[in-house]
């Protein structure tokens, strides 16, 4: 009855050999309402520069002549 028991114990102690990987990739892109307010000042500014620059150098080579 011993042996009987062993080759049960036996049985039931079978080894799962298997490697589980989860990869999750999580993307997430923010963009707050701030920063593209910062953006469109910063490119109104640099328009707002050339705009007055282009005026000056029209006034420049208008006194010149």
């Amino acid at each position: 009855m011993t042996s009987e028991m062993v080759e049960k114990e036996g049985q039931a102690k079978t080894v799962n050999n298997t490697n589980n990987i989860r990869v999750h990739n999580r993307f997430s892109l923010t963009v707050h309402l701030g920063d593209s307010l910062n953006l469109l000042a910063l490119l109104a500014g640099v328009y707002i520069i050339r705009s007055v620059s282009k005026k000056r150098k029209q006034k420049k080579k208008a006194e010149k002549m």
